[in-house]
């Protein structure tokens, strides 16, 4: 058994962390990818071409780390993307589905894994079906609705591992049994779990998993994954670029077009994906994430939590008990005066986010039991 995480502040610059609650917007930079970059920069200075070979190595690199990450065994299976909604629409582009069918999503589901679903329910005459979050008291979990809302028209389940607005989670496992049962897709979007939480692909078997890369894989702003199954292999990218066709390598020949694609989800790759700055700071990224894992970084955000949660509680204060620990939807109790609760985070140096009705508290290795204790004395404060 790997060994606890100790506190990982040291890694980033203490103003960047300090009070900061809030990793599902953005993760605040590692020293490491931020050598990464001037390393990078500082090559590009110095020299005016790019050797061939490193249009390819850096991509297969943070492929291979991806796929490491999520228990991919093929990493010509991961696609490097510029943003989830490159992915999601990429996976829209490919699912048939017609007239009467319906795609299956969920209430408040992040807009970048809404749009693609509801322009193409639109185009083909085939209904979007939304799953409302179960009100206080109701029966039965998010889930197990989600699992009661598929029938034999469903063409694809598109939903998120953890909800991004209050950190529910979805049981995968149920939801790949149920749609192989009417051979409905499962495409999940992974932003706010991968890289905080374990996954294993090659368990789950979604047709499609992706993933922005600048919240818990503590890549850049602009960059993504997307792991695609075997339903995706032979499909159509919603780009034609050079570097994705077959013997792409040989600049020599580039001219001599190609039908064939280069293998899996290659095809489905970004154009300009060898970005010289921002995938070394892509690999700093996911070689710190990998160091840690999943397992341990929900270990240690559960460790924080335990600090408070009763407290919490006893407050009045909704703490879903179905959810992920670096990522918490807190519903406030009747009354409370929100801007009173806003200056009480200001001034305490606390960052989080509003999500609704739910503050959401996203807490990651570089905070401590002391920001907790914060987080706390201010609600208690602006609760009066």
């Amino acid at each position: 058994m790997s060994s606890p995480l100790v506190p990982q502040r040291d890694l980033f610059p203490f103003k960047a962390v300090a009070g900061y609650l809030n990793g599902a917007s953005r993760a605040p930079q590692l020293k490491a990818v931020a050598a990464a970059a001037q390393h990078a920069l500082h090559w590009r200075t110095e020299n005016a071409g790019m050797p061939i070979p490193e249009f390819f190595g850096p991509v297969q690199e943070a492929r291979e780390s991806f796929a490491r990450l999520i228990g991919a065994k093929e990493a010509e299976r991961v696609a490097l993307i510029p943003a989830t909604s490159y992915g999601v629409s990429t996976v829209a582009k490919n699912l048939p589905v017609g007239k009467g069918d319906n795609i299956i999503v969920v209430e408040d589901q992040f807009p970048s894994n809404y749009y693609a679903w509801s322009v193409l329910c639109a185009d083909a005459g085939a209904e979007l079906r939304t799953v409302k979050r179960p009100a206080p008291g109701s029966t039965g979990s998010w889930s197990e609705h989600l699992l009661d809302a598929i029938d034999e028209n469903t063409a694809a389940v598109a939903v998120a591992n953890v909800h991004w607005a209050d950190g529910s989670l979805f049981d995968l496992k149920a939801l790949r049994a149920r749609t192989n049962d009417v051979d409905a897709w499962l495409v999940l979007d992974a932003t706010q779990s991968i890289g905080a939480m374990p996954f294993d692909v090659e368990d789950v078997q979604p047709d499609a998993l992706i993933a922005g890369g600048y919240k818990w894989l503590m890549g850049p702003y602009g960059c993504g994954y997307a792991w695609y199954g075997p339903r995706m292999d032979n499909g159509q990218p919603i780009e034609e670029n050079w570097i994705n066709r077959a013997g792409s390598e040989d600049f020599r020949n580039l001219v001599n077009y190609q039908d064939e694609y280069r293998p899996l989800a290659s095809r489905y790759c970004v154009g300009q994906q060898s970005n010289f700055l921002m995938l070394p700071m892509q690999i700093a990224g996911l070689a710190q994430v990998n160091a840690w894992g999943g397992d341990r970084i929900q270990a240690y955000c559960a460790n924080l939590w335990s600090v408070i949660t009763d407290q919490l509680q006893e407050l009045g204060v909704g703490v879903p008990a179905d959810r992920a620990h670096h990522l918490v939807g807190l519903s406030l109790p009747a009354g409370m005066n929100r801007d009173r609760l806003v200056a009480e985070f200001n001034r305490r140096g606390l960052h989080v986010s509003y999500r609704g009705d739910a503050v959401r508290v996203s807490p990651n290795v570089y905070n401590t039991e002391e920001e907790m204790m914060q987080l706390l004395m201010a609600i208690a404060k602006a609760r009066g």
